[in-house]
């Protein structure tokens, strides 16, 4: 802990020198800092953002924590450091001392690949809700070997029914992943319900996404309807859960921010033509200024010399169509 603390006072001092090498004119007081640290230091107006870390530095940070404690050979840093985007420093030391709990309280000797799993999962779900557990006889019921009818009955009339639309739920989100082009592989699946969810197929992405293409969007909407699909494919339109309604509320504000991301690129595009073409809309607007209406043909007319790339036999009917005359 000393050590990490260290580093932590190290790396705040030296935004603080920072900022007095930006503007030495003002002064202002920093308190408040962690572990006591108060320093003085001078800006004028500057601000500094710090971000949180890559993936990169997540992996770094993960190492770091990590250095003083028995690992087990199935840890991957650099897998976890791709699973906890958007986690800051203090979200990653918290991940490493769960992890550490769990492996201590389960008597082992490392910190293994399952218990850093499980300490990811409790801080982005929250904790196990071991209430939803499922006998063994309710899960020998899912038999596919009756006829859809009888198979349904025995399902619905479990007391665990949610857990089997859950399952089926995860289910459809997993397999139009692993089934769409542009969709993030599969992490894993699960049913063990956290904190307010009853179940989550979780995606890696192989690198921090900065910007997200149609494909990936329209990848994203397919894999989030998968649950409501499958839901209603197996059970019927009424058994429907509210797991589903928020898949739909997700997919359409993913729908929403294609359209707003199709309208910038439709305006750059646009843009980018106008002003190729401003002596054009120069002319054609003065145009519509003094004969009010043109016709198509007028149009193409008085546009004829502000034209790019027409083609030798193009010019040559242009031409032979003679002088318009505007009335």
């Amino acid at each position: 802990m000393a050590f990490s603390s260290c580093c932590r006072e190290v790396s705040l001092l030296g935004i603080l020198r920072l900022a007095h090498a930006f503007a030495p004119c003002s002064k202002f007081w920093v308190s408040g800092l962690p572990f006591g640290i108060k320093a003085q230091a001078f800006y004028d107006q500057v601000q500094i953002v710090v971000p949180n870390p890559d993936v990169r530095g997540r992996q770094e940070i993960l190492e770091l924590y990590l250095q003083d404690k028995p690992v087990a050979d199935d840890v991957d840093v650099k897998a976890i450091a791709r699973g906890t985007s958007g986690f800051n420093g203090a979200d990653l030391a918290n991940l490493v001392n769960v992890a550490a709990i769990k492996a201590a309280v389960e008597g082992a000797e490392k910190v293994t690949a399952a218990q850093l799993e499980f300490a990811k999962d409790r801080i982005v779900m929250g904790t196990e809700r071991k209430t939803m557990f499922v006998s063994e006889e309710s899960k020998k019921a899912f038999g596919f070997g009756k006829d859809r009818r009888k198979f349904l009955e025995d399902i619905l009339q479990l007391s665990s029914h949610l857990l089997a639309l859950t399952a089926y739920h995860e289910s459809g989100h997993a397999i139009v992943a692993l089934n769409t082009d542009g969709a993030h592989p599969i992490h894993k699946a699960t049913i063990m319900p956290r904190g307010s969810a009853l179940g989550m197929v979780t995606q890696l992405p192989s690198s921090d996404e900065t910007s997200i293409s149609k494909k990936q969007l329209l990848a994203r909407l397919d894999v989030c309807m998968g649950g409501r699909v499958a839901e209603e494919l197996i059970f019927g339109q009424d058994y429907v859960t509210t797991g589903a309604s928020s898949d739909l509320h997700t997919a359409t504000e993913l729908a929403q921010y294609m359209v707003v991301k199709l309208l910038r690129e439709a305006y750059d595009r646009v843009k980018a033509l106008l002003k190729k073409h401003e002596k054009a809309l120069h002319v054609l607007a003065n145009a519509l200024l003094e004969y009010e209406t043109l016709s198509a043909e007028e149009i193409r007319r008085i546009l004829l010399p502000y034209r790019e790339a027409r083609l030798p036999e193009q010019q040559e009917q242009e031409a032979a169509e003679g002088d318009l005359v505007l009335v």
